[in-house]
């Protein structure tokens, strides 16, 4: 019987009765030589629950995968959708390089993109009868999910151990598919530690999004935040790198690409290391500029003499 006290949406006894589980029968022979449906897939005798429903070849739920060139719906089984999905975008993400490192890495993380995209599946919910939509571009990867965070003020609901079906999230779990260890942000966050990137996972009331910056991005560095270091070091002349991420508000993965990309032009030089590293601002490398600017050969009087600007 179902629990009357139960609010998962899983459990409630699906509209639908007439299913069959044909694709989902054969997948669960393959993997562990059963063909047998799950447990916990009737809201009462003979009465199948929502969850039955994910599982059934007329599953009402989607994924939709959109990219520049096409949109692809996913249909069968929910869990067999988020599969098919992770596997494409695996096999069509190639490999960049990242800092002219000798080793190469994929311009989406695979263990990243399994992990938002389980997450979104078992997070979604399920009655508000709308889709999980993927947004596959060159700038990244973004997930929308129906259905705000569980709880009131909880911004990581990724790495939630109560989510929202249960019984989906145990299910992946067995196959492998999910942790369900309180650690799904981290193992996203880690996936992108020594980029300077930072993945994005945003919420409304009846929504949630995932977002995964391409690798990519990790070499492009924002004009922004590098006229800010520039300024920070021309007003005070030496930062260290720690004091620099706290004041600027820029983190110091970014802060070190920064400060590489400023050292190759000249107009900085580092001493240190890692935390330690402090950077100084090459007076020397802008008086040269300046003198450049101010004695420019196209610069010339009605005389025909060049023009001297002073300040």
């Amino acid at each position: 019987m179902i629990n009357p006290m139960s609010q998962h949406y899983e459990d409630r006894p699906a509209e639908r009765q007439k299913m069959t589980f044909k694709t989902y029968r054969e997948f669960a022979v393959k993997r562990g030589g059963q063909s047998s449906l799950p447990d916990g897939v009737y809201a009462r005798p003979k009465v199948y629950n929502n969850f039955a429903l994910t599982l059934a070849d007329q599953c009402p739920w989607h994924l939709i995968l959109r990219t520049d060139k096409e949109e692809k719906e996913y249909f069968g089984p929910l869990i067999m959708q988020e599969m098919e999905c992770a596997e494409l975008l695996k096999d069509s993400t190639p490999f960049v390089k990242l800092y002219s490192r000798a080793s190469k890495y994929k311009r989406l993380p695979s263990v990243a993109v399994e992990e938002a995209l389980a997450n979104a599946v078992i997070h979604f919910d399920a009655s508000l009868e709308r889709d999980i939509v993927i947004d596959f571009r060159d700038e990244g990867l973004t997930i929308r999910s129906p259905g705000g965070f569980i709880e009131k003020d909880n911004f990581d609901v990724i790495v939630s151990t109560c989510p929202r079906n249960p019984k989906t999230a145990l299910l992946m779990k067995s196959l492998g598919l999910v942790r369900l260890e309180g650690t799904g942000l981290e193992l996203i966050r880690g996936c992108y530690l020594t980029t300077g990137l930072m993945p994005v996972i945003a919420s409304d009331t009846d929504s949630f999004c995932i977002q995964l910056p391409s690798l990519d991005n990790a070499d492009k560095t924002i004009p922004e935040e590098t006229e800010t270091v520039l300024s920070y070091l021309r007003s005070y002349g030496s930062g260290n790198i720690r004091s620099m991420s706290r004041i600027l508000k820029i983190r110091i993965n970014l802060l070190e690409r920064i400060f590489s990309n400023l050292e190759s032009d000249g107009r900085i030089f580092t001493m240190g290391k890692e935390k330690d590293l402090r950077a100084f601002y090459n007076r020397s490398y802008a008086m040269d500029e300046d003198y450049a600017i101010i004695h420019r050969p196209d610069i010339r009087s009605s005389a025909g003499m060049p023009d001297r600007i002073c300040c």
